[in-house]
């Protein structure tokens, strides 16, 4: 039988529906409500890599948002942070970062890109495949080893001499594409990290 993964039931059947096709663990303290936060800790195929997804309900005036993060092992320091113009929340501050012009118009047009290492953040984006993803989710933060002041790595994703790989999009993921999305450009991301040795496998 077809599953239809409908958002009608709200984005919270949604995270469901991917926790079993993916085998996550789901963290979700008060299954009745769609307004406090739920975490999956979903494992990447044929990898030692996980990716823990979170709802994060609004606060404060605040609206919600949702984070996917996975650690990984580094290798030296390399670090970099991408964000629309209009999405600099928590990223105002980037000490010993600079701004880069990776050479694909598209994407330097819809981004802009911080790194301590222009070779490395450009040889990171080279990758065509990458650059698709990330352009499909065109309100993404996405960043590495980065201090961002309105997103502070979950308690799940941190690990002993790891490094954080984020991604924060606003609102909740309501759809389960998206959800399968994320779980590609993470794991991309992750590999092109390995590719250019930034981090190991």
């Amino acid at each position: 039988m077809v599953k239809l993964h409908s958002k009608i039931y709200g984005w919270k059947y949604v995270w469901m529906e991917f926790s079993q096709e993916f085998n996550a663990e789901v963290e979700d303290p008060n299954p009745d409500s769609s307004h406090t936060e739920m975490s999956l800790m979903v494992p990447i195929a044929e990898t030692n890599w996980s990716l823990v997804y979170t709802m994060h309900p609004g606060g404060k005036g605040k609206g919600d948002f949702s984070t996917v993060e996975a650690c990984y092992r580094p290798v030296g320091d390399f670090k970099f942070a991408i964000h629309p113009e209009g999405f600099i929340q928590g990223f105002q501050k980037l000490l010993g970062m600079q701004d880069i012009i990776i050479g694909h118009g598209d994407f330097d047009k819809a981004f802009i890109i911080k790194g301590n290492d222009e070779d490395q953040v450009k040889k990171l984006f080279d990758d065509a495949a990458l650059r698709r993803l990330i352009l499909d989710e065109p309100t993404i933060q996405l960043w590495a080893d980065c201090d961002n002041t309105d997103s502070a790595p979950s308690r799940r994703a941190l690990r002993e001499n790891c490094n954080v790989l984020s991604a924060r999009v606003k609102g909740a993921i309501d759809d389960f594409e998206r959800l399968n999305n994320f779980y590609k450009l993470m794991n991309r991301t992750l590999s092109s990290l390995c590719r250019i040795a930034a981090a190991e496998v």
